[in-house]
């Protein structure tokens, strides 16, 4: 008896064979997602660290603010409240600050009266303290410059 050469291949059997090594297909977007997440952290994380170590240089090309030409205004930080103090002139020879309600008015009247004087004040001289709030600043900044043509400067103390 003479065996059928067409049963005999495994390709032809009725029950499939598993095969010995099976295909391991898992998705690696998440992976891939998470590597460039790190990547960016570093990144950032560097370029802080690094810029940290970075000394820079005082300014050599400036001139100071003549204080006898501008009219100015001084802004401290109140520890008690949110708001800040803010005096007409320079803070050790005020007597008080101006009440915060009238900052606006206040300042917008020096300015136009400076401007009157002679030699005139055309210049805003805003020294404030560095814990000071940016939009304390620019609120004060705001009320000067309603008047047309004035320049701003700004100082930054250190509390004594």
């Amino acid at each position: 008896m003479e065996l059928n050469p067409s049963l005999t291949d495994a390709s032809d059997a009725l029950v499939p064979r598993k095969s010995v090594v099976e295909n391991a297909d898992f998705d690696i977007t998440a992976m891939v997602d998470l590597v460039f997440m790190m990547n960016i952290f570093f990144l950032v994380t560097w370029v802080g660290a690094a810029l940290a170590e970075i000394d820079l240089p005082t300014a050599r090309h400036c001139i100071p603010a003549d204080p006898e030409a501008c009219v100015t205004v001084t802004v401290l930080a109140d520890a008690n409240t949110q708001t800040p103090l803010v005096y007409l002139g320079d803070a050790r020879s005020s007597a008080r600050p101006v009440d915060s309600a009238e900052v606006e008015e206040l300042i917008r009247a020096a300015v136009e009266k400076g401007k009157t004087e002679i030699p005139p004040k055309d210049t805003l001289l805003i020294k404030a303290e560095k814990h000071v709030r940016l939009q304390d600043i620019v609120r004060v900044a705001g009320a000067a410059t309603v008047v047309e043509g004035t320049k701003l400067n700004l100082a930054v103390v250190e509390k004594e």
